[in-house]
């Protein structure tokens, strides 16, 4: 299903990707934890990357955090496949959401 610029993958698909995920986990993928973007620069601190994850996981090192929870990710976790309409050029998306402490923390877009 499409809808704008956002569309609902199959099961299938969004297996195969955290597949992916796994497999470039398992082969020394790197990650690039962004604690300060600049599109947070006008956004309320509860809203920016870095503020989640230091919330979520106060006691450990932001990289060994995300890689252990994009380890764990599911079918049931995804939302949707995004593509930026800013920057078409970008490969699309795909937006995961879990719930931690009782509270959803998904794309959660507010300022």
């Amino acid at each position: 299903m499409i809808s704008g610029n956002s569309r609902i993958e199959s099961d299938t698909e969004v297996k195969d990707y955290i597949a992916k995920i796994k497999y470039a986990l398992d082969n020394g993928a790197e990650i690039n934890f962004q604690e300060k973007r600049q599109v947070d620069e006008n956004r309320n601190i509860k809203y920016t990357n870095g503020y989640t994850v230091r919330a979520l996981f106060p006691d450990e090192n932001p990289v060994d955090a995300l890689r252990r929870e994009l380890r764990t990710l599911t079918v049931q976790n995804y939302l949707r496949t995004v593509r930026d309409i800013s920057r078409p050029n970008l490969s699309e998306m795909r937006e995961f959401g879990k719930v931690y402490h009782g509270t959803s923390l998904s794309h959660d877009k507010r300022r």
